[in-house]
């Protein structure tokens, strides 16, 4: 997206912003530029000290309308309602994981453009100037905006700025916050065909949960038992029984999981790891929505991802030998699963892109 396009975006906003909140004075406009732009526009502390404020801060939440669970700054930040999230059964704890995973996004704004973005606003009319001092202020690297006692007054503001790429994964986070404290130990599974974002999925959710990471591609069958009788069975090229008996049943029964990888290259199980003691197991991979395996999820997932999308990814990772191994073998394999077992089904949680 080009810096117009961005700015636009934000422009966009800006104007629902003043049509929900009238009472806006040029100090929250200037916020919302700030937040639009640079995101949390600070380095966070650790995760035990910011899920602490947010505990205080929810704690002492007074009564209000009802808020939506987000609102848009621009297409890289948004607004994270506490209100809301506690309406939703969103805790503290997982908040501060989003904020967390969202103060690594990259940024390419500066405190510049925030100023010269905001004068350009008030020299257009869309925006009362601001105090000139104000935005003199933006500069200063340890200076970061407040809303007006105005805005404070009447809106009660509570919120956190966390990254959009969250918006598309809210009902997904809905879902998982709603089972927790349900299930000594919960298991989360995502599905969906080669390059969808699985693995990049899982490792944001991880940081979000606390949870660990489980990969089917490490419980793939031996070559000897690569038979065509064998992977002419929708799923038989997964070794799902050595996966429910080593890790998902254990995880389940909240016993000690040591799990064996497969190296596919030298055609051997790898030695025995433990998995570390939690709360939350993410199994990632296609095949997870087997049935062996299925019976035991509490959160199902599939993403959807354009085919022209995977593919770019797939040329961007893979030599060409192995490229046409996916378009000879392994999609074709997939997609055979998916249609025996109508995947995604009425239960998953469906993502797309």
């Amino acid at each position: 997206m080009t810096k117009e396009a961005f700015e636009q975006e934000i422009l966009c906003h800006l104007r629902e912003q003043l049509e929900r909140y009238p009472c806006m004075e040029p100090q929250d406009l200037v916020k919302f530029v700030f937040q639009a732009m640079l995101g949390v526009g600070h380095m966070l502390s650790s995760r035990d000290a910011v899920e602490n404020y947010v505990i205080r801060e929810t704690e002492q939440l007074s009564p209000g309308e009802p808020e939506p669970l987000v609102e848009m700054l621009s297409p890289a930040w948004c607004r994270l309602s506490l209100r809301g999230a506690k309406e939703k059964g969103i805790s503290p704890s997982v908040i501060a994981g989003l904020m967390l995973s969202s103060e690594k996004a990259s940024c390419p704004f500066t405190r510049r453009d925030v100023a010269d973005f905001c004068a350009g606003l008030a020299a257009s009319g869309e925006m009362p100037a601001a105090d000139p001092n104000l935005l003199k202020q933006i500069m200063d690297e340890t200076w970061l905006p407040s809303h007006s006692q105005i805005y404070r007054g009447k809106y009660r503001p509570a919120y956190r700025v966390v990254s959009a790429e969250w918006i598309p994964c809210m009902e997904l986070i809905q879902r998982i916050a709603g089972k927790q404290g349900m299930e000594e130990r919960m298991l989360i599974t995502i599905d969906g065909p080669c390059a969808s974002g699985k693995t990049t999925l899982a490792e944001k959710l991880a940081g979000v949960f606390g949870a660990h990471v489980v990969h089917t591609d490490d419980y793939v069958i031996p070559h000897a038992q690569k038979t065509p009788e064998r992977l002419a069975v929708p799923g038989g090229n997964c070794d799902a029984d050595r996966l429910v008996d080593e890790v998902v049943a254990p995880w389940k029964r909240s016993d000690t999981v040591m799990f064996r990888k497969y190296d596919c290259r030298n055609d051997r199980l790898l030695p025995a790891e433990k998995l570390p003691e939690g709360r939350m197991l993410i199994l990632e991979g296609s095949y997870c929505n087997l049935p062996a395996i299925r019976q035991y999820a509490d959160v199902r997932v599939f993403i959807n991802t354009p085919w022209e999308k995977r593919i770019e990814r797939l040329q961007k990772r893979e030599s060409a030998r192995s490229l046409q191994m996916f378009y000879d073998r392994w999609i074709p394999l997939e997609d055979r699963y998916f249609e025996a077992y109508g995947l995604p089904d009425r239960e998953c949680v469906v993502l797309n892109g």
